[in-house]
């Protein structure tokens, strides 16, 4: 893999389908973009944990 690869990405289809399920209806372009900060927020929020957490999993069933 190159550095610039993309690992994990999450789009505006994936978000308006979670939100139809959950609230059975698309959102409004502002309420995507209040999304979008409450994502990068909560991604921000603890992301070392999250990265320790899927590096040790990976590096544990790599030896699997």
């Amino acid at each position: 893999m190159k550095n610039e690869d993309i690992l994990f990405s999450v789009n505006v289809g994936w978000v308006q389908a979670e939100a139809k399920q959950r609230i059975n209806r698309r959102l409004t372009d502002s309420e995507l973009l209040l999304v979008k900060d409450g994502l990068e927020e909560g991604l921000g929020f603890d992301i070392e944990t999250v990265f320790e957490t899927a590096i040790d999993d990976a590096v544990r069933l790599a030896k699997e």
